[in-house]
């Protein structure tokens, strides 16, 4: 069957092959693809003919690698993964540029110079190993596991090619770093990666060989995160870096069998984070002073969440553990759900556009334990705003 008739052929019902099994990840459900891959709408999803047509256009992009990059890291070596600060820019009232200063909340574009950087290569190959991990396993269609593990050997596996397990360069900040601890949260984009090669774990495109050798490659990272200094910083650090960093840890060690770091990590999330982030009104004092409040604010709160679906296959019940104050997880998710719907505003405007896509979809896994009527997907507006600080 050819590219252009696989989602025509799923959608009249006429794909033979059989569905995978797989099974749960951070930010997906065996459930959803079940449904999906059984001709079912699935909140949140594209219908199966959409995810199928998503995987078909991946099937036609090349692999980006980090060794394309023009401009050779520090190191020497272009398996480095290396970017630009995300808030930093030149210095206008220097000739050079240098060095570059900080405007919080504004991204400057240079950090998407694939010349010189890696963050919107990690960006598509997350986003089109997930497409094409999505669309086998609502389809069973082999061409797309084949086609990432294309993907999956360039980052992972292949010597000449695969990413080293470190990020010792990311968001560094030109004339004054040539990297930074709070790059670590660039590799949040791992997560999807690790969902997606759950996706996969039932195709012959990865044998249990494969499956070794990218496990491994989590094992190091999570290794270098729990011992470099680097790590040990942004493990200190008191706002959602600390939260992203603990969130990473358990799903990649996870992922690599290593469940006794992971359990580690989330029976320490209350005693760590919340006590210390988590207000009596279930708010986050730390993300609302930020230029971007309530982004902050939905993406701290979706990283607590991504630690209690990893808590949840781990036997660990995070969504219900209270600070000593009585306050948890559902106390902030009551707090922020009227700002998302619209009937509240935050007295400080983000100075750039906030979406709540990847909030919605965390609340809506969550609820499977909480069965709240108000945490309902469907109640949750999709609303997008933006603004200035009052």
């Amino acid at each position: 069957m050819g590219w252009s008739n696989i989602a025509a052929g799923a959608a009249m019902g006429l794909w033979l092959l059989t569905t995978p099994v797989f099974a749960a990840g951070a930010w997906i459900d065996t459930e959803d693809f079940a449904a999906i891959a059984s001709g079912e709408t699935v909140p949140g999803y594209s219908s199966k003919a959409q995810l199928i047509r998503k995987a078909e256009k991946a099937m036609t992009q090349p692999v980006p690698l980090l060794t394309d990059k023009e401009v050779v890291p520090p190191s020497g070596d272009k398996r480095d993964y290396t970017s630009l600060a995300i808030y930093f820019w030149p210095d206008s009232t220097s000739p050079d540029g240098l060095s570059y200063v900080r405007r919080d909340g504004h991204v400057n574009p240079e950090r998407w110079d694939e010349s010189r950087y890696d963050a919107r290569r990690l960006e598509r190959m997350k986003s089109e190993l997930r497409a094409l991990a999505q669309g086998y396993a609502v389809s069973g269609y082999e061409a797309f596991a084949e086609r990432a593990a294309a993907l999956v050997d360039s980052w992972f596996i292949d010597p000449a090619t695969r990413m080293n397990p470190r990020l010792e360069y990311a968001q560094l900040v030109p004339g004054k770093s040539e990297g930074r601890h709070s790059g670590i949260i660039d590799t949040v984009n791992l997560i999807d990666v690790v969902d997606a090669l759950y996706l996969l774990e039932s195709s012959p495109a990865f044998p249990p060989e494969k499956q070794r050798k990218v496990k491994a490659w989590f094992g190091a990272y999570t290794d270098w995160l729990l011992t470099s200094e680097k790590g040990k910083r942004e493990a200190a650090s008191a706002n959602n870096h600390g939260v992203w960093y603990d969130a990473q840890t358990a799903v990649f060690a996870h992922y690599a069998g290593r469940d006794d770091v992971a359990r580690r990590v989330i029976r320490d999330v209350v005693h760590r984070r919340l006590e210390k982030q988590l207000a009596p009104d279930g708010s986050f004092p730390l993300e609302l002073a930020r230029t971007r409040p309530m982004n902050y604010s939905l993406y701290v709160l979706r990283g607590y969440l991504t630690l209690a679906r990893v808590g949840e296959e781990l036997g660990i019940d995070l969504y219900d553990q209270k600070t000593a104050k009585g306050q948890g997880l559902k106390e902030a998710v009551l707090f922020i759900l009227p700002y998302v719907r619209g009937e509240k505003q935050l007295e400080k405007r983000d100075v750039a556009e906030w979406k709540a896509g990847s909030f919605r979809q965390a609340l809506r896994l969550a609820n499977r334990h909480y069965h709240e009527p108000a945490f309902d997907f469907a109640s949750v507006s999709g609303q997008q705003t933006s603004g200035r600080i009052k």
